[in-house]
């Protein structure tokens, strides 16, 4: 099994003792270790005593001396879980409804501060021998790159880094219904790990519970690998095979996408998406485009290259956004030209999908006529002189100012517009 014993340990702890009597900790040790900023994190197990928290270190300390006169083990860990000083918050996944997205891969998990599922039982089909419920549960959402089998192992022999501090269980679920579609306790010849395949086809979504025996948490790292025919790229994986889009002036426009099978192609960003291209010609007046991502899987990005993909760059920020949710920094607002066509690279997440929102509005004809009477005029200037010095509509050259630029461009506009 995957948690060592103590053997004949001795638990004790006595409030307020100044002195060490059977084996118990005094504040002048407790202090020695707990608060040391390279004791180690209070929530991973480590073979030194204490841990950098001080307030988490000696509410642990003081139930379980061991852990600050011989090492910081599973059970000082799993301590914390109940320790308020700790102060342990349930991971991202701690439910269903926020499994993270994962492909396939080296992925890594934690069950430190998870919670329990409304049903703890383990189904019938997964074949343990040692319980019959799954604790301290957390999901990931899997979409399969190919048709075929998926296979996701916690056994160590599987590679690398994969296994666990705990006994896993490995749990695959319907997302829509959480029907059990596979399901292991006990891989044979894993010493206690867990190895689930299941048949899937490509793009197909499946949820992945991993809880463990009893109480016990603890981090590790699954090994998701994938046989069978992978689908084609898409159509636009490639920049110089933008898909063209209509876009109507004033109007947003929302565009489905999808990176199954997707590749990295000719981006200049410093990131490591996979992506694929769209591409927006130009609308004949100049005006100012801003696009959007949002309902990503993951950590999406957009890039704009100006003109073709050969372009002068724009490279917005890394964002994970929710559907309908537009975080500060989603967006990218680019200016652009009657005759420029904009050429978009949209990338998030291996087979991970969301939306593209764009919009375009048109300048005024006549950016001087800041009242939009169709003449510039003494209007125009009064309202410029009451905007003077600060941004606004009568910032006509658009340079965050309003200025003697600005009064310049009002006068060389005056009269009815053209």
């Amino acid at each position: 099994m995957p948690n060592a014993s103590r053997g004949n340990r001795v638990v004790c702890a006595i409030v307020g003792l100044s002195t060490t009597v059977l084996g118990l900790v005094t504040p002048s040790i407790s202090a020695q270790v707990c608060g040391v900023p390279t004791a180690g994190d209070c929530l991973l197990v480590h073979e030194t005593p204490g841990c950098a928290d001080a307030a988490c270190c000696s509410a642990v300390c003081d139930i379980d001396p061991y852990c600050c006169t011989t090492q910081w083990d599973y059970l000082c860990r799993q301590m914390t879980m109940d320790a308020p000083a700790c102060g342990v918050l349930p991971p991202v996944n701690d439910e269903p409804s926020g499994a993270l997205f994962i492909a396939a891969g080296l992925i890594p998990l934690t069950t430190v501060g998870a919670t329990d599922s409304t049903d703890v039982s383990i189904p019938a089909s997964c074949g343990g021998l040692f319980g019959d419920e799954i604790r301290r549960d957390v999901w990931f959402e899997y979409r399969a790159g190919r048709t075929g089998t998926v296979t996701i192992s916690t056994c160590p022999s599987a590679g690398d880094d994969v296994g666990a501090e705990f006994d896993p269980i490995l749990v695959l679920r319907d997302p829509g219904t959480l029907a059990v579609l596979a399901c292991n306790d006990e891989a044979a010849g894993c010493g206690g790990y867990a190895i689930v395949s299941h048949a899937v086809t490509a793009g197909e979504r499946l949820l992945v519970q991993v809880g463990g025996h009893d109480e016990y948490i603890g981090v590790g790292k699954m090994l998701v690998t994938e046989s069978g025919v992978a689908p084609n790229a898409p159509v636009n994986d490639l920049c110089v095979d933008a898909l063209e889009v209509t876009v109507e002036v004033g109007v947003d426009v929302a565009i489905p996408f999808d990176l199954l099978a997707a590749s990295r192609d000719d981006a200049s960003c410093d990131d490591a998406l996979v992506d694929i291209w769209y591409r927006i010609p130009a609308q004949g007046v100049a005006g100012e485009w801003t696009l959007e991502i949002c309902g990503a899987d993951g950590v999406a990005r957009l890039e704009i290259a100006r003109g073709d993909c050969s372009g002068e760059r724009v490279c917005g920020a890394l964002v994970h956004c929710e559907e309908g949710d537009f975080p500060e920094g989603a967006e990218v607002v680019i200016e652009v030209a009657a005759d420029e066509p904009t050429v978009v690279r949209v990338a998030s997440v291996s087979r991970g999908v969301g939306v593209l929102v764009a919009g375009f509005v048109a300048q005024p004809a006549c950016p001087a006529d800041i009242t939009g009477d169709g003449d510039v005029g003494a209007a125009d200037l009064s309202l410029l002189l009451a905007q003077w010095g600060v941004p606004g509509d009568s910032d006509i050259n658009g340079d965050g100012d309003t200025s003697a630029a600005d009064l310049s461009l009002l006068l060389e506009a005056w009269g009815p517009c053209k």
